[in-house]
């Protein structure tokens, strides 16, 4: 019937082609010891169908993803997308210990941590570099995003008192030059009180402009920052690659 729960293997697993709770899919994406290895393989084997043959170890966490989006089962204003991310990405550095050529099966991506670290000792090193290399450029990247923050909040303070400066200087001036002209034009027997209306409709207009400006000014500065991060980075990987 409609609605009814998905039944459960007896160590915890869902059954093949049912929909999986939370723990469960995190237990096969960790292969964690103790769970029924069987129940892990029928995931991967249902997981990896549709694949178009050999299944690079660069492949199985995009598989893995589309499988935890269409059977996990839980209740969350989350998207699925968002549910299965840091379950993919457990996948994804777990098969990084996996030699780049080699054809994963159910069964090797079933393995812990330390079960693919005997099955390719060779690799071990290898890998090792790869994620201090990966640490180092995400320490980088961290570093680049502190600065473009610090920068943004700085200038954004800047800006804001110099287009505040700006407007009030530009307000008042224009309030000025516009009663100064009536004042010419129209010559001292014109009512003071019409004159004194044209200047503040023309001043209520700038402030609002002035306000325009500030904001696309913070827009842009927004923007700006973000080119100058990208471009500081770029700058940055060639350096280190010299």
């Amino acid at each position: 019937p409609r609605g009814r729960v998905p039944s459960m293997s007896a160590a915890g697993m869902p059954r093949l082609g049912r929909r999986c709770p939370l723990t469960a899919c995190l237990a096969i994406a960790l292969a964690v010891p103790g769970v029924a290895a069987s129940a892990c393989q029928d995931t991967y084997a249902t997981a990896f169908k549709g694949s178009g043959g050999a299944v690079a170890p660069k492949k199985v966490g995009a598989l893995y993803n589309e499988w935890c989006k269409k059977n996990m089962r839980v209740s969350s204003a989350k998207s699925m997308d968002e549910l299965c991310a840091p379950l993919v990405r457990k996948v994804e550095q777990k098969m990084a210990w996996v030699p780049p050529d080699t054809e994963v099966t159910p069964e090797i991506a079933c393995e812990s941590l330390e079960k693919l670290k005997e099955r390719f000792p060779e690799y071990v090193a290898v890998a090792e570099a790869q994620m201090k290399s990966a640490g180092s450029e995400e320490a980088k990247k961290k570093e680049h995003l502190d600065k473009a923050k610090k920068l943004k909040k700085r200038l954004d303070e800047e800006v804001r008192k110099m287009a505040q400066a700006w407007g009030k200087s530009f307000v008042d001036d224009l309030g000025k030059t516009v009663r100064d002209v009536s004042l010419e034009v129209l010559g001292t027997a014109s009512a003071e009180g019409p004159r004194d209306a044209l200047a503040k409709s023309l001043e209520d207009a700038a402030r609002m402009n002035v306000r325009g400006v500030e904001t696309k000014l913070l827009q842009k500065l927004d923007e700006a920052v973000g080119t100058w991060a990208s471009k500081a980075a770029r700058e940055a990987a060639k350096a280190a690659e010299l």
